[in-house]
C-alpha cells in the first residue's frame, strides 16, 4: 500500500480518535458537574446548622466556653471553604460547556471584596501569612457578585497556599470606570515559562506533594475575568513572590452576561 493509498485510513483513524477524546472530555465534565452537586447538597443543611449554633454561641459570649465558640467558628470556616470548592467545580463544568450565565446587579464591589478577605484572614493566620488589606471605600458598580467573590477567593487562597508563610497583601482601587484588584505574595514565585501556562486547566507550578487542590483556580479566575469584560496579568520571579492583578469594569454589560463572554 502506498502512502497516498493509506491516507484515507489514517484520516478515519484520527477522526475516530478525536471523537473518542471529545466524548471522554464531555463525560468528565458531566461527572464533575454531577459530583459537585451530589457533594454540595448534603452539606447545605450542615452549614445552616453550624451558622445557627454560631449565633447562639458567639465568641466572647458569657457562659459559653471559649474553646467551644472557637471550635464552632473553625467548623463554620471549614464548611464554607468546602462549599466554595464545590461551587468552583460547578463553575468549571458550566464554563466548559458554555452554560455559565453571569447576572450583573448593583453591588458595592469594595464590600464584596472585603467580606471575602475577612473570611480568609483566619486561614492566612493559620498558614503564618500576615494578611494586609487596602480597599478603597464605596465602589458602587453593576457586576456579578458571585463571580467577583470567586475571583478574590481563588487569588487570595493561592497567595496563602504558595506564600511560604510570608506576608500577603490585597488591594482594591478605582481606575476611571474600572476597578483594579491586586493580590501579592512573597512566596515561591513563577518562572517566565510557567507564567504562560498557569491559567490553563489542571496546571500547577508546585509539585502535587507540596500543595493540594485541583489546579483549577487560576483557570476559573481567567475565564470569569474574561466573561466579565476584564483582564488579568501576573508579575513574578522565582523565589520573590507573585502579584496577580485583575481589572474589571465597574459596570458589566447585559450582553456580556447573557453570552457569558
Amino acid at each position: 500500500m502506498t502512502v497516498a493509498e493509506g491516507a484515507p485510513e489514517r484520516i478515519d483513524r484520527l477522526l475516530r480518535e478525536n471523537a473518542e477524546l471529545r466524548a471522554a472530555v464531555q463525560a468528565r465534565d458531566h461527572f464533575i458537574s454531577v459530583a459537585a452537586h451530589e457533594l454540595r447538597n448534603p452539606v447545605t443543611p450542615l452549614v445552616v446548622q453550624i451558622e445557627s449554633l454560631r449565633r447562639m454561641a458567639p465568641l466572647g459570649a458569657n457562659g459559653v466556653p471559649a474553646r467551644l465558640a472557637e471550635g464552632l467558628a473553625r467548623l463554620e470556616m471549614i464548611a464554607a471553604r468546602y462549599v466554595r470548592r464545590m461551587n468552583t467545580l460547578l463553575d468549571i463544568s458550566r464554563l466548559s460547556s458554555g452554560q455559565l450565565r453571569l447576572i450583573p446587579a448593583p453591588i458595592d464591589v469594595a464590600a464584596a471584596v472585603g467580606e471575602i478577605a475577612a473570611e480568609l484572614e483566619p486561614f492566612a493566620r493559620v498558614a503564618g501569612c500576615a494578611l494586609s488589606v487596602s480597599i478603597e471605600a464605596d465602589l458602587p458598580g453593576v457586576q456579578d457578585r458571585t463571580a467577583i467573590e470567586e475571583i478574590v477567593e481563588n487569588l487570595l487562597s493561592n497567595a496563602i497556599k504558595y506564600g511560604s508563610g510570608r506576608p500577603v497583601s490585597l488591594s482594591l482601587a478605582r481606575e476611571a470606570e474600572t476597578v483594579r484588584l491586586c493580590v501579592r505574595d512573597q512566596g515561591i514565585g513563577v518562572s517566565p515559562d510557567d507564567q504562560a501556562r498557569i491559567f490553563a486547566r489542571f496546571e500547577r507550578v508546585a509539585a502535587a506533594s507540596h500543595v493540594g487542590g485541583f489546579g483549577l483556580g487560576l483557570w476559573v479566575v481567567g475565564q470569569l475575568t474574561q466573561a466579565m469584560g476584564g483582564g488579568i496579568s501576573v508579575e513574578s520571579r522565582p523565589g520573590e513572590g507573585s502579584a496577580f492583578t485583575v481589572r474589571l469594569p465597574l459596570r458589566m454589560t447585559t450582553e456580556g452576561a447573557r453570552e457569558g463572554k
